[in-house]
This record gives structure tokens, sequence and C-alpha cells, in this order.
């Protein structure tokens, strides 16, 4: 089984995540953008314009002896250059080809472009956002989920389904086309709301606690003596736990909070008192409290306090490597640990093109000639 564990991206500007910060020195570089740091170490980086016909024919040698290939473009733009599914899988029988689009590769919407936002919302996703912060829905319409979380969403999304296809080839040998969009991806976040839709009456408590934006319950990011938590009493058992760890105070025993319908028609009530209790307690005191009681809550941490957590120490999660053009870098490692085959860094994020030669050359045999005059003419 090859194990090139490479990635392909234009010549000169390089893939897009290299113009996302931040930055060593909070100046753009290519070569020292966090993200590109923590999404490319221990991969190989070859340069290669697929636009061109010569740049195509490298990226088909490269395929041959490869196991899976993961394909980002607009399906009109792979048949445009030969490099769609169909002719691939044809073509390399053993092959795993995986399609990440927007829509879906096969689908009336399959070249419409999309994106973070669009999947946000056309997933459903984005219509709970904030979840259960709302007071007024008609002028406080849902937002964008914080950061590109649907794009990593796909990744994984698709990393796994390849992994499945890859398995599969063990029992019958071929490869296969393995479709991921990343609006259904999205989609996948949602299975409690198909759940509550299907199985529970709309006057129930736990449809009207699950289908509505509006605020309720006690649940969100308050502030405490020094810092913030994220605390939530928004069922029956955790209201019940909360007034344990609140220490029983009487505001809490009205019967206008004996049930959740109650307890969203007074929220503002149950905020005042949550914060005036927190302003006694620091994040670590609410944390134990509430943990005593079974109530989530856990302290709000900045990076460089989560960098610092004895927690992510104990698991040697943050990494510390050194890189020719970032010097110290600091990432997080893997959320795994497998006792026989640990996982390490082996190699830093690839410099732009930095490995055409080990790749091209030696794997693929093209001689330093051509590899000189590809470069020269902007192909690789």
């Amino acid at each position: 089984m090859a194990r090139f564990e490479q990635y392909e991206e234009p010549p000169r500007t390089g893939s897009k995540e290299r113009a996302l910060g931040p930055f060593r020195d909070e100046m753009p570089d290519p070569e020292t953008g966090g993200l590109h740091l923590y999404l490319n170490t221990n991969k190989l980086g070859v340069t290669i314009d697929l636009e061109n016909r010569r740049g195509r024919e490298l990226a088909l040698d490269l395929l041959a002896p490869a196991d899976i290939v993961f394909n980002p473009n607009r399906p009109e733009l792979n048949e445009k250059l030969g490099i769609d599914w169909r002719t691939l899988t044809a073509r390399f029988p053993k092959l795993i080809v995986v399609s990440i689009t927007f829509f879906g590769a096969e689908s009336p919407y399959r070249n419409i472009r999309g994106g973070d936002l669009v999947a946000t919302h056309m997933s459903g996703v984005g219509y709970e956002t904030p979840w259960h912060q709302v007071t007024d829905p008609s002028n406080q319409p849902p937002l964008k989920l914080g950061g590109r979380q649907s794009d990593y969403l796909t990744g994984y999304t698709a990393a796994a389904a390849a992994m499945c296809a890859l398995y599969s080839r063990k029992t019958n040998g071929a490869g296969q086309h393995v479709d991921v969009g990343q609006w259904l991806s999205m989609i996948s976040m949602i299975r409690p709301n198909i759940g509550f839709y299907s199985h529970e009456t709309p006057d129930s408590a736990s449809f009207q606690r699950l289908s509505t934006r509006r605020k309720v319950a006690g649940q969100w990011v308050y502030p405490c003596k020094d810092g913030w938590v994220s605390f939530s009493a928004g069922t029956d058992r955790f209201w019940r736990g909360a007034k344990k760890a609140m220490g029983n105070p009487e505001w809490m025993d009205s019967e206008l909070f004996d049930n959740i319908m109650g307890r969203t028609a007074h929220i503002d009530a149950i905020e005042a008192g949550v914060i005036d209790w927190l302003s006694t307690q620091t994040r670590t005191e609410a944390f134990e409290k509430a943990q005593a009681e079974h109530v989530p809550c856990f302290p709000v941490y900045s990076p460089a306090e989560v960098a610092g957590n004895e927690q992510y120490k104990a698991r040697k999660f943050f990494i510390d490597l050194e890189h020719p053009a970032a010097r110290e870098v600091r990432m997080p490692g893997a959320p795994c640990k497998f006792a026989r085959t640990p996982w390490r860094i082996v190699r830093g994020a690839p410099m732009l093109g930095e490995h055409n030669q080990k790749i091209l050359g030696q794997r693929i045999g093209r001689p330093a000639a051509e590899l000189a005059e590809l470069a020269a003419a902007g192909i690789i």
C-alpha cells in the first residue's frame, strides 16, 4: 500500500490556506501562516499546475500507485481537465477517489459555489445559532457559526468515508468513488432535530426546548468572579442540581420555575440569580460545585490558558517543533494515543514546492533537467 501523504498546490501562489493567519510576527507570509503549519504538518508538498497538460500528466503519474485521492475541485473543472471521478476510477480501478464539493458531485447543484456560510444555513444549523439566546426573533436573525466549522467537519467526514472505502477494498480489491458534500456533512449535525420532529409532540417539553431559538432555561456563558463559565440548567434534572450547587436559594423554590415553560417565561429573573451567585465564585469553584451535582459547567479559557492547562500537559497534547520559516511552533497534536503505533511529527509543513524533486524526481522518475524546465515554465 502506498503511503505518500502528499498534497498538491498551485505553483507560485500555493494553496488558499497559506494566505490565512495568524502569521509569525504578524507579517503575512505564505510559509508561516498558522493554519498552513497546522493542517500540513507531516505532509510532503508538491506544486503542479493542473490546467497545464504536462502538469496533469505529472499528477496522473502520481496517482498510479496511490490509494486515495481527495479532489476538492468543482465537477465542471474536473471534467474540463479530464480528472473527474469517472475518468480516474476507470483508469485506476483500485484508486479511491473522494470528491469534496459544496453540494455533491452528482446533484443539480453540483457546480454551484458554496462555502462555510452557505452550508451552515442551508443545513439548518444556522437557524439555531445562537441557540437559546434570542429574545426578539424578528430582529435577531440566525448567525454564522464561529470560525470555519463546516470546512473542518467536511474534512473529517471525507477522511472517515475514505477509510471506510479503503477497508472495503481489502475484501473486494476494488476502489470506488466517494461523494462528500459540505452541505450534507453539516446536515449530519442536526440529528437530534430529526428525532424530536418524528417522535415528540409539538407541545412536549423536550420539543419546546429543542426547537426554539428563544432564550430559555439558564444555559449560556456567564461572568463569574475571575472570568467566565459555561453553565447550563436547561433540563429539570440540571435545574435541581443547579439549585443544590447554588446552596438552595429561596428564589429558586418559586412555583414560577417548576417546569421548563415557566422557567422560559421568566428567564431574565433566572439569569439574574445565576449571575448573582456566579459573581461570588471563581471559575474553579463554580466548576467543582456544579460538577458535584452533575450540572454541565466548565471554565472558559483563553487560548493561552488552554496551551498551559495541566490536563493538556498531562496528555502531552500540544507539540513543539522547529520550522525553517516559522521557527518555533506550538500546535495541537493527535487527539488519540496508540500504544503500538504512536503518532509523531515526522516533518513540519512543507515550504512551497519543497518536495518536488523528492516526489516528481525520485518517485516517478522525472529527470532533473525536465523538472528544471517545468519549474522555469511555472508548471511546477
